[in-house]
């Protein structure tokens, strides 16, 4: 089977496994970062292939996190994700390495429930690839309507004065409102690129998230008179 033979087939595989993730992890989702992950790890000199493989496969515990009702760390669903790369006939020798890096994508510094440990070497460079592109996509104008729609699916308010982000650390999981969110994750990502070529798009995409930002908390004084309730400048 063909590289692009391969992937097509993967994406089928894991379309079914996910049909109940929410609306911001969807086969759409996976498209974006698959062809990102691909991008950057051309520029990085690495297989295109084998880091869209590993984006197809990264959001297997979205899909228990529907079922189950609570947060699921990637590595709870390592199993899941092998399962898909054996019916999607994937060449067995790309399955650990590709179930690292995928385990790798949900470590922030940030976060109250960082993850200190790290793939294995031969995992490492495709992981950062990988990572970037998942971070990529939850940034700029993507990011933002991705946001707003999983913020809706679960009832998040836009903005809730009485709600303001959390100064303890990011956690998964709902927030306050999406604009919190903005501010506990979003705007924190630049900072978690790992390769030359996501930093430089991480860039652009981080302005587009802090220009909304700007006109989000214009447009609450305009609405509310006065700026005391409004979220907190980018």
């Amino acid at each position: 089977m063909s590289g692009a033979g391969a992937l097509r087939r993967l994406r089928e595989v894991v379309a079914a496994d996910l049909a109940g993730a929410d609306v911001a992890h969807d086969v759409g989702h996976l498209d974006r970062v698959a062809g990102l992950a691909a991008r950057l790890a051309v520029r990085e000199g690495l297989d295109g292939f084998v880091a869209a493989v590993a984006a197809y496969v990264h959001d297997h515990h979205r899909a228990a996190e529907a079922r189950l009702g609570r947060v699921v760390a990637p590595a709870e669903c390592r199993d899941d994700a092998r399962a898909a790369l054996r019916r999607a006939e994937i060449d067995e020798s790309l399955w650990e390495p590709v179930l690292d890096a995928v385990e790798a994508t949900g470590r922030y510094t940030f976060s109250a429930a960082s993850q200190p440990s790290g793939p294995g070497p031969a995992a490492a460079a495709i992981a950062a690839c990988l990572h970037d592109a998942d971070m990529l996509d939850a940034m700029g104008a993507t990011g933002i309507a991705r946001a707003f729609a999983y913020g809706g699916a679960i009832g998040e308010p836009l903005w809730d004065p009485a709600a303001p982000p959390s100064s303890e650390g990011y956690r998964p999981g709902p927030t306050g409102s999406v604009v919190a969110h903005f501010h506990e994750k979003l705007l924190r990502l630049r900072g978690e690129l790992r390769t030359a070529a996501g930093r430089e798009m991480g860039e652009r995409r981080h302005a587009a998230l802090e220009e909304f930002l700007r006109r989000f908390r214009d447009e609450w004084v305009d609405a509310h008179g006065d700026d005391a309730t409004a979220p907190p400048a980018p």
